[in-house]
């Protein structure tokens, strides 16, 4: 006996016209919420309200940018537009650069210990890993 085997089965069935179920979702509810807008509110003002949600419904539907479905692009853009642009280095005051290392005892209570490591030392430990990175790559 020999059986079909499916080739596409990462890709959405379409279920009306090019719409596949989560777009005709996505338009059910959109344009739902447009005449419910468009129903309850005087002409004019309706216009203005429903215009971006409609033009939002369509790109959720019909919009794909880099292969990638609109909703992913769209999330991309508000998680860049809210997080922080810029960095800051704040460097103190002293000649000693300031690191505290923390050190936690395993124990019913956690205890941190702070330690401050001076410029001098800071430097051996940066040449001693220097050293150790450099004799891994020679071997």
């Amino acid at each position: 006996m020999q059986f079909k085997v499916p080739q596409n089965i990462d890709m959405q069935d379409r279920i009306l016209g090019p719409l596949t179920m989560v777009q005709f979702v996505y338009a059910v509810v959109g344009f739902g919420t447009c005449y419910a807008i468009f129903s309850s509110l005087p002409r004019p003002l309706s216009y203005f309200l429903i215009a971006p949600i409609a033009l939002f419904v369509i790109c959720l539907d019909f919009i794909k940018v880099n292969e990638r479905p609109f909703l992913d692009f769209f999330i991309s853009a508000i998680e860049y537009a809210s997080t922080p642009k810029k960095r800051f280095w704040h460097q103190s005051l002293g000649s000693n650069l300031d690191i505290e290392i923390y050190h936690v005892e395993k124990s019913n209570e956690q205890n941190v210990q702070h330690k401050n490591i001076s410029q001098s030392q800071m430097d051996s430990f940066a040449k001693r890993a220097d050293s150790s990175q450099n004799e891994l790559i020679k071997k």
